[in-house]
Formats: structure tokens, sequence, C-alpha cells
């Protein structure tokens, strides 16, 4: 390790579920809390995993002391759920991801996960991509709702590791991004999720790729 610590929030980063994943949130929200929701999953992407459930429950009428009298168990439900409807099927790997794993492995950088995603999930989606050896340590959503949280807990993780002098997040979406700006952690916008550019830049990323092919650039950013 060289000092470098690399933090990556993979969903449409690195992987990417092939199809319409909304089913998965809706079989655990129809388990845990007896009823089929309605919503949008799209308005959901990048937000940490409590966060979107409370939201979600909240627009279709739930009330407070409802939504947490069930809420504590209610991300290992969307796990199970997710594995249910898709975590056996093969998923999707952007071009250029093995690519630059392998380049900042051979760097000698740390890289680890940081994301509002369930950990059960991610590691379901890592294992189905034969990525998971990259990977030295990871936080996550279903372990706190504040995002800039679950980065610094992925630091000190880090750190317990070897010395991190430099910190860098990779990420498709402007809220995990806002979030490490927030704690002075510079951040790489990968435009290869819904969210555009100029989301990327207004949340305050530092530098802005199309994708993770655009490994040169963001390996330099990483190591300067």
């Amino acid at each position: 390790m060289n000092g470098a610590l690399v933090l990556i929030d993979i969903n449409n980063v690195i992987v990417k579920d092939k199809r319409d994943v909304s089913e998965y949130v809706r079989e655990a929200i129809r388990s845990r809390y007896g009823f089929e929701p309605d919503f949008d999953i799209n308005e959901y992407e990048g937000f940490p995993a409590q966060v979107m459930v409370h939201d979600i429950l909240k627009k279709n009428g739930v009330t407070d002391e409802e939504i947490n009298a069930r809420l504590e168990g209610c991300a290992e439900e969307l796990g199970y759920s997710y594995y249910n409807v898709t975590g056996k099927e093969a998923i999707g790997i952007l071009d250029g991801s093995k690519q630059l794993l392998e380049e900042l492995s051979k760097k000698n950088v740390l890289i680890g996960i940081a994301t509002g995603d369930i950990e059960s999930i991610i590691k379901n989606k890592l294992q189905r991509a034969n990525l998971s050896d990259f990977f030295k340590l990871g936080e996550y959503g279903n372990k706190d709702k504040e995002l800039s949280n679950v980065i610094k807990k992925a630091i000190q993780k880090a750190k317990e590791l070897g010395s991190v002098s430099t910190a860098c997040l990779i990420a498709s979406n402007p809220h995990i991004i806002h979030a490490a700006k927030s704690i002075g952690i510079k951040t790489i916008g990968v435009a290869s999720g819904r969210y555009t550019r100029e989301e990327l830049g207004d949340a305050g990323a530092d530098l802005i790729v199309d994708s993770v092919k655009d490994r040169g650039k963001i390996v330099k950013a990483i190591l300067s």
C-alpha cells in the first residue's frame, strides 16, 4: 500500500443490473409492511437504503411510528429479496472496470467500498462479477443513513490496515459525491448512470469522466 485510498460506489460505475430491480424493493416492503408500495426506483439511485425505504413508506401513507417499528430488519429483508429477484442472474460489468481495478492494484492503491446500498447486495454483485478480491474493505448504507458517516467509517477501516495519505471517492451519483466533498474528500464523478455530468459537477466532483474507460485520468487524479 502506497498510502493512496480509493473508495468506490460500484453501482453504475463498476457493475450494473441488467433489468429493473424495483421488484426486490417491492417484495421487501410487501413482506415487511404487508402492502404493495407505489414508487419510482429511479428517484432513489444513490440514496442510503434506510432513507429510501423511509421515504417510500412515508409517500405511501405509513406513519413514522409504523415505519420505525419494523425498519430495523428491513435492510436484511432487502438483501434477501434482491437475491431472490435477481441475485442469481448475470450482472453487467461496465467496460474498463476490471482494467481500472487491475491498474490501481498494481500501483498498490488500497481499494474499498463506500455506498448507500446494502452490504449483502453489494457483495452479491461483486461475487457475480468475479471482482470481490480487488476490494479490501467496505462501509454500507444499511449501517448508517448518513453518507458522510459511511465514508468516514470506510476511511477509518483503511487506516487500520495501514497509512492513508490521500483518499478519493468514485461514484456515479451526486448524493455520495456531495457527502464526500462535505468532509473534504477528493471526488471523481462517472457519468455512466442516470445522472448527468452537470449534476455530478453541481455536487462538487473534482473530475468528471464519461466512464471508467478513462482510467488514465482517473488514476492520475487518485495519485495526485
